[in-house]
């Protein structure tokens, strides 16, 4: 196995952080972690999770993927690392959030009673309509530009 650039985990003060080896320059460590939304702590050399409380855990586990597709190594705990243990469980729908979204969904697809004539007959006899002709005045008086 190859030596990790970063470390990936939980600090209890900081939440979900990454720091880096000395394999990683700090420009590379930086642009990496930073377009994964983690931003540095001051004083430190670790980065953290921004807003890890909007879903800290997916997004943590969204950059451990990120970084290791840019041909970066992580190490990561556990609970961060997709490849060793599962997809945190997903929020479910309740029931009556579902039939709800099903009945809103029904009624935008249903024909409207309202509507007597489809609307490709409306489009058709539209076309079947004759055109207006215009008179053409001759242009009398002085020409006047704008």
């Amino acid at each position: 196995m190859e030596a990790p650039h970063l470390h990936l985990g939980w600090h209890p003060d900081y939440g979900f952080v990454a720091a880096s080896t000395p394999l990683l320059t700090d420009h590379l460590r930086d642009w990496a972690l930073e377009r994964v939304q983690f931003e540095p702590v001051p004083g430190t050399n670790l980065h953290r999770l921004t807003e890890p409380g909007q879903d800290g855990q997916r997004r943590a586990r969204q950059a451990v993927t990120a970084i290791r597709g840019l041909g970066l190594v992580v190490q990561a705990d556990f609970t961060l690392d997709p490849e060793l243990s599962a997809d945190p469980p997903r929020p479910t729908m309740s029931r009556r959030l579902a039939e709800r979204q099903a009945r809103i969904a029904g009624a935008a697809t249903a024909r409207s009673p309202q509507r007597a004539e489809s609307i490709p007959s409306a489009v058709a006899s539209a076309h079947q309509a004759l055109p207006v002709a215009v008179p053409a005045s001759p242009v009398t008086g002085p020409a006047r530009g704008r």
